[in-house]
């Protein structure tokens, strides 16, 4: 089949007309192909023919000639009916081959379709009208969310795909460090179990009010751990292309039912500390760096056992690397006189500073506190009571929030505002605390009285 080159001038071609701003050519010789027996169409825009009962025509789209194929309304290939544009003469017959397929196919249900079938179909029409939408389209598109429902997952199958993925990571991480906790783990194990309302949903039907009804009641820090996991969750479940948008996203600014508990700060006195520190250097000495670490330079517990003896440099200071910090970035603090001479009495001991500053595990450190504790006397050990006991002391000694939030690696004073109260220790008691000495050097105070 031959066509006349779109760069013919103008004059010299008096077929090529101009429709809805589109030149067609309405002069073009053909040749039947072997399998088909076209017939010329009357029509001036352009050449058109039958194949098979349907219409083809041929005419310029987008700067070349190309095929297009008229398909009734009610067509399993366009339902509401009109033109489809085809790359190629061949890609239009087939596509009018699938037609008829199609169509004979639909016939035959067509001949076995009951009463009921019938109504039900004619409902679902009637349920359309006005939408523009053919029957067969949302069959079409109802067919597409049905396969998308069934490649996703329930709520609870992808929060336990994401915590069994988190325990793997952790499995990985516990191999390269003995001491790596996972709790990170443990807080989204307490996540999943407050989404026992919608557990049973679809992913896909997850939505941001059902999220709210699960999350009622807390408050705003608890609520905040809760909204951190599930976003994370969620776009583990994105990426696993088992949903399209994360919930989590909706309740950005969704606040929290009551306000915050009123945080009850508790402290070890000046006496209680001497005398922990007193019995821990004479049942387990090897502990005394850990501890003394923690009470007199306010380093984290979890974040001292990731230090290193070269960490506690001769420059003054102990650095504490981005991996050890729970806040993700390094700082400095400054090692006190009073925390010098326990790391001095403790290398007189005969102990060398080389490799970790904590040489053993977790479960060694807890059997050490509770015998020293229950030397001292002291009956309950109050989390993260070594960094509250620096912060007052050092707040109280130095009279600036900013210093302590320095010491304490916080970037700002919010945190010191909020979890830290100086009024716990006086003055007087903050002098004390930084006079708590080894065994072997005596108290000034007792220097002086004597």
């Amino acid at each position: 089949m031959s066509y006349p080159t779109p760069t013919r001038n103008l004059s010299e071609n008096s077929g090529l007309k101009r429709k809805k701003g589109k030149y067609f050519y309405s002069t073009v010789t053909s040749s039947p192909d072997s399998h088909s027996s076209p017939q010329r169409s009357t029509s001036s825009s352009a050449s058109s023919f039958r194949f098979k009962g349907l219409k083809i025509t041929e005419c310029v789209h987008n700067g070349k000639v190309q095929p297009r194929v008229y398909f009734p309304k009610g067509s399993p290939l366009k339902p509401s009916g009109g033109y489809r544009w085809y790359r190629s003469r061949d890609e239009a017959e087939q596509a009018v081959v699938e037609h008829e397929t199609l169509q004979r196919r639909f016939g035959e249900l067509a001949r076995t379709v009951t009463v009921e079938e019938l109504v039900e179909a004619r409902s679902a029409k009637a349920w359309l009208e006005g939408t523009g939408i053919s029957l067969v389209e949302a069959a079409q598109q109802v067919k597409a969310a049905l396969e998308s429902a069934l490649e996703s997952r329930t709520v609870i199958e992808g929060l336990d795909a994401y915590h069994a993925g988190i325990w793997e990571k952790f499995e990985d991480r516990k191999k390269q460090s003995l001491r790596t906790e996972p709790r990170h783990w443990r807080s989204v194990k307490q996540t999943i179990a407050r989404l026992d309302q919608v557990k049973h949903l679809n992913l896909r039907a997850l939505t941001g009010g059902k999220l709210r009804t699960c999350l009622s009641g807390l408050s705003k820090s608890s609520l905040k751990g809760h909204l951190r996991n599930l976003h994370a969750a969620f776009e583990f479940c994105i990426d696993a292309g088992w949903m399209d948008e994360n919930p989590a996203r909706d309740l950005r600014r969704f606040k929290a039912d009551r306000p915050s508990k009123s945080r009850i700060i508790q402290t070890f006195t000046v006496e209680e500390v001497r005398a922990f520190l007193l019995a821990v250097a004479e049942e387990a000495p090897r502990a005394i760096p850990y501890f003394a670490i923690c009470f007199f330079a306010g380093v984290r517990p979890e974040a001292a056992f990731k230090i290193t003896w070269d960490d506690v440099g001769p420059n003054g200071y102990i650095y504490v690397p981005h991996t050890a910090n729970k806040s993700g970035h390094a700082y400095n603090v400054k090692i006190l006189p009073v925390l010098a001479r326990w790391l001095d009495w403790w290398e007189a001991q005969g102990q060398i500073r080389a490799g970790l500053v904590v040489p053993f595990s977790t479960s060694t450190l807890k059997r050490i506190r509770k015998n020293a504790m229950t030397k001292a006397g002291m009956t309950r050990w109050v989390q993260d009571v070594t960094r509250k006991n620096f912060a007052t002391a050092h707040r109280g000694t130095f009279k600036c929030k900013v210093l302590t939030s320095a010491a304490l690696g916080h970037k700002g004073t919010t945190v010191l505002d909020e979890h830290y109260d100086s009024r716990l220790m006086t003055e007087e008691e903050s002098e004390q605390y930084w006079q708590i000495l080894p065994p072997d050097l005596h108290h000034p105070n007792e220097e002086e009285a004597s």
